[in-house]
């Protein structure tokens, strides 16, 4: 038999389960030979971080395995494992597990009524165990898609894992049985992408680290506050690679929203004033502090770079001043909530092949686009033109390994689409199930390339149900964005490539609402104040949607110093014509009729998102 490469520091039970998976036939030997520490991916399930769950994914032969640690012991007697569809308990897709006579001898593949009263056994079993190599472990297989309408397809989004275990065993009798009435401490929930390309590891011995951090920052009782602080970096100013940056979280959780750093893009002689408070009273000098470095967001990790690339800072003509920006939220209002927190960032000497960059795609942060209120799925895209990428980007384009989808409280749904010559490519990145609570610095599997001339297309869908008033684009977290912060090689001027509505477009759709709608708008008191004025019907949605999808664009076609790049005009560019209705997710399944995914809470365009 071919020898298994795994890594010496892979955990021996993890080894012995792989071992067990080849020998059974499941994993192809040619596979086999190539697994890797990067290929697993753990997670601690519960408070207590005793319950471990560790995954694989195997895309050749679109499986997953899983080993759990912990979930069954001397006290507890079965564990179920469910995937969800949005975190709801009711029709989630479950594998249980129960020892029964000092072994974990039955397996259940089974899901949640839809009243969330009774878990009933699945016709088709579809949780695969596999080899063991202890009492306290729990291993299995199951396919990315089943084909059984009672099963959830796994995807490459966002996962809602459920959890529950319990002391009694369970009746398991009959073809259903009553949910189990659990205390806090024995259920819950995770976020994950299950589907994930593998982790990176960093190859080079000797790296080197800076914190970038703010201090003793009492958070003021706003509910947004962007807080800056400039900083310069010390010691020799050789040129480096960032090989990776990761959160430093030093305060309760849930007041800092997302942070980001920024290079002071200036002469390297020009200093910088010191300065640490609210961004909307920085210095005037650190407004050139703008070129993005780092940036994390809630539920993000570290983020490594691919051993081909690193972020550049240093040099001789290297300006040493770098502001740290943190978006605290406080929609409590609460006080004397004191904050410490900043990012921590890798670096190593020794160059590596390309030079990496960071470019905003998206909308712009702008109260010129607004979303209804009492919408399912609402969706804003955001440009970046051909005629922007075929100014911008070199010849050869660039690749795309990294990507961060970001929106506020109201997004459930983000994807870029990717057009070149009128067609569609595969999409940069999708979530389908969005959550604005997980928004995790992405490795892409496929790393795609961008060429001059090709465009993107990042469409953001937001559920304002519940809500009464319009939701307008702007900073604050109650209102929206709509981005992706994408990472590539090799490094370009581009920053910025977003787009608005024109202001012309804006300023007669405003004149039409009010003269032939008759709505009540006064352009003298704003946009917002416009939007606000508008009686939100089903016509009126419709037309607004339309506006959006077909009208002129105001476009950010910028270099990292804010000014936009030469030889287009800019405002009043034309939209790019994209099919309406996105692709399918992939599935190998022919399915029909009303299945577990699908529900009567369908978008504009007939997705089930919910």
């Amino acid at each position: 038999m071919s020898k298994l490469k795994v890594s010496k520091f892979l955990a021996s039970s993890m080894v012995l389960v792989c071992l067990a998976v080849i020998c059974s036939g499941k994993i192809h030997r040619h596979h086999a030979t190539n697994i890797t520490p990067n290929q697993m991916h753990k997670v601690t399930l519960d408070p207590t971080e005793k319950v471990k769950l560790t995954w694989m994914v195997d895309w050749p032969e679109k499986n997953v395995f899983f080993q759990i640690k912990n979930g069954i012991n001397e006290k507890y007697s079965w564990f179920a494992l469910g995937f969800s569809r949005r975190g709801e308990f009711p029709l989630t897709d479950f594998c249980i597990f129960q020892r029964e006579n000092d072994r974990i001898d039955t397996n259940i593949d089974a899901w949640a009524s839809k009243d969330g009263r009774e878990i009933i056994i699945d016709h088709q079993q579809d949780c695969i165990s596999i080899a063991r190599t202890s009492k306290d472990e729990i291993a299995f297989r199951r396919k990315f898609d089943t084909c059984d309408e009672d099963d959830f397809p796994f995807h490459e989004g966002t996962m809602y894992i459920y959890w529950m275990r319990g002391e009694e065993l369970l009746e398991l009798g009959d073809d259903r049985f009553p949910t189990p009435d659990l205390p806090e401490s024995d259920f819950g929930m995770v976020h994950l992408q299950l589907l994930r390309a593998d982790s990176i590891s960093i190859p080079e011995k000797n790296v080197a680290n800076v914190d970038i951090v703010v201090k003793d920052v009492v958070i003021p009782t706003y509910d947004t506050t962007y807080w800056c602080k400039i900083q310069k970096l010390s010691g020799s100013m050789k040129r480096r690679h960032i090989v990776e940056f990761e959160p430093l979280i030093r305060s309760q959780e849930g007041f800092v929203h997302h942070m980001e750093i920024f290079h002071c893009e200036t002469d390297a002689s020009v200093d910088i004033p010191l300065y640490e408070g609210n961004c909307d009273d920085l210095p005037d000098e650190a407004r050139v502090c703008s070129r993005v470095m780092a940036l994390w967001a809630m539920g993000a990790t570290r983020f490594t770079y691919p051993k081909e690339a690193g972020l550049p800072f240093g040099g001789p003509d290297y300006n040493p001043y770098i502001r740290l920006e943190v978006h605290y939220n406080n929609p409590d209002l609460a006080s004397g909530v004191v904050d410490n927190s900043g990012m921590r960032i890798k670096f190593v000497d020794k160059l590596r092949k390309y030079d990496a960059a960071v470019m905003e795609l998206g909308l712009e942060y702008t109260d010129k686009m607004a979303i209804p209120p009492g919408q399912l799925a609402f969706p804003l895209s955001g440009y970046c033109i051909a005629e922007c990428t075929k100014i911008a980007l070199p010849q050869e384009g660039i690749t795309v390994f990294g990507s961060q989808l970001h929106t506020h409280l109201r997004g459930v749904r983000v994807m870029t689409r990717h057009f070149r010559d009128g067609k569609e490519l595969v999409e940069l990145n999708r979530d389908d199930f969005y959550l604005q609570h997980f928004q995790e610095i992405r490795h892409l599997r496929r790393k795609p390339k961008v060429l001059p001339g090709d465009a993107l297309v990042t469409t953001c869908f937001y559920d304002t149900r519940g809500y009464q008033n319009v939701t307008l684009g702007g900073f604050s977290f109650r209102d929206e964005m709509c981005v992706n912060y994408v990472h590539y090689y090799p490094a370009t001027e581009l920053e910025l490539c977003k787009s608005s509505v024109s202001e012309k477009t804006l300023a007669d759709y405003f004149e039409f609402m009010k003269k032939k709608d008759h709505q009540n708008i006064d352009i003298r008191k704003g946009r917002a104040a416009c939007y606000q004025g508008i009686e939100w019907s089903l016509p009126h949605v419709n037309e607004l949607f339309t506006m959006y999808t077909n009208e002129p664009l105001s476009m950010q076609c910028n270099r990292s110093d804010g000014h936009r790049f030469d030889g287009f005009e800019w405002e009043g560019a034309p939209v790019t014509e994209v099919p309406i209705q996105p692709p399918q997710p992939y599935t190998s399944c022919s399915r029909g009729g009303k299945t577990l995914q699908n529900s009567d809470d369908c978008d504009m365009f007939g997705m089930c998102i919910y």
